[in-house]
């Protein structure tokens, strides 16, 4: 043995006193001239944590550990062994998890699909097969949606766009001046123009273009000395009033557009069509007169007449009536009233013209005319 072995130790134990000689052994945390104890420690320890794995401290290049393991190892100390394989089981239970999850997910996709109208699969292919055969009748409909874009687009107009397609149509067309185009067609309104503005049929001239008289020609109703009436035939609607029905009254027409039968200027009434009425006549009273050439019966008043002083007399109506003698009489005549009667008459002549009566209202005369595209 040596004689400094011990160097003074007063502690005779031999693992306290002895010291190691040896170089230093960083990884062991062991130095030259550390007791003998500590270096059986040192020792003693590396060794378990190298049964447990918490002192082995492999190197692995930062740049082939992958994302997920990654996420399971320590970010602020070394790493060991113990460390790296409780990442790579996380990691493979990390994956095993979304493994299931995605297995769950794609038993969900492979089930058996409702087709409707996806044609040319069954209700058991495959998401692939189900997907393409989706993918076919999508493109199918795009052709025929296009079609039908284009079939609206051409034939439609979005009400949006209405307004200024309109204007622009209008903007587009030269402008008229045509009288025409301030009417309604096929309506006949009234005028008071000249007639130079026609020809001799009634169509319009210049600026008169498409307009024309309702003379009858031109396919215009001729409503020359004619007032418009409401036609009835065929027009919808409520009741009708009794006093224009025609099942109300033979005298109210069944009116049917373009009718000219109905009318007259004047009416003859014949005996039928005036009141029931009598004519009162009066039957005058007259006086027989006698006369008497030598004076007047006793008894009666006797007058001699003559022609300047005539026999008066007053009949029921109150007329004066003039008696008087004509004819040669012999001695003194006299004119007695000896009696007074009634005729008995009980006809009179007839009466009356038989003409018409006026049967027009207050009028104002006008053309009519008519637009007619």
């Amino acid at each position: 043995m040596c004689s400094n072995c011990y160097n003074g130790c007063t502690d005779i134990t031999s693992d306290q006193c002895v010291r190691y000689t040896g170089i230093d052994i960083p990884i062991l945390g062991i130095k030259n001239g550390d007791s003998l104890s500590y270096v059986e420690q040192a020792l003693i320890t590396f060794l378990v944590s190298t049964l447990d794995g918490t002192g082995i401290k492999p190197t692995i290049p930062s740049e082939i550990i992958c994302t997920l393991v990654q996420s399971f190892l320590p970010t602020c100390e070394d790493i060991t062994e113990v460390d790296l394989f409780k990442s790579l089981i996380q990691a493979t239970c990390s994956l095993q998890t979304q493994i299931t999850t995605e297995k769950n997910r794609i038993d969900v996709i492979e089930a058996d699909y409702t087709l409707d109208c996806v044609t040319g699969v069954s209700t058991g292919d495959g998401t692939h097969a189900v997907l393409q055969a989706v993918i076919v009748k999508l493109c199918s409909v795009s052709t025929d949606l296009a079609a039908l874009a284009l079939n609206v687009s051409t034939n439609y107009v979005a009400l949006a766009d209405l307004n200024s397609l309109i204007a622009a149509f209008l903007a587009s067309i030269a402008p008229s001046d045509n009288y025409s185009n301030r009417m309604i067609p096929f309506t006949a309104v009234e005028y008071y123009g000249s007639l130079g503005n026609f020809d001799g049929s009634g169509a319009g001239l210049g600026l008169f273009a498409n307009i024309y008289l309702c003379n009858g020609n031109n396919g215009t109703p001729d409503k020359r000395g004619r007032i418009p009436v409401g036609a009835i035939a065929g027009v919808s609607g409520g009741a009708l009033d009794p006093a224009v029905n025609p099942a109300s009254s033979t005298f109210n027409p069944n009116y049917a557009v373009g009718d000219t039968i109905y009318g007259t200027n004047s009416v003859t009434l014949n005996t039928t069509q005036i009141p029931s009425h009598l004519h009162a006549i009066t039957d005058v009273q007259h006086n027989h007169l006698t006369v008497y050439d030598n004076g007047a019966p006793t008894g009666q008043t006797g007058v001699a007449p003559s022609n300047s002083q005539p026999i008066l007399r007053t009949n029921d109506s109150g007329t004066t009536i003039a008696y008087s003698i004509q004819g040669p009489i012999s001695g003194t005549p006299n004119i007695c009233i000896t009696s007074s009667s009634y005729t008995g008459i009980n006809t009179t002549n007839n009466t009356g013209g038989g003409l018409a009566h006026d049967n027009k209202q207050p009028s104002l005369a006008c053309y009519y005319i008519m637009y007619i595209p």
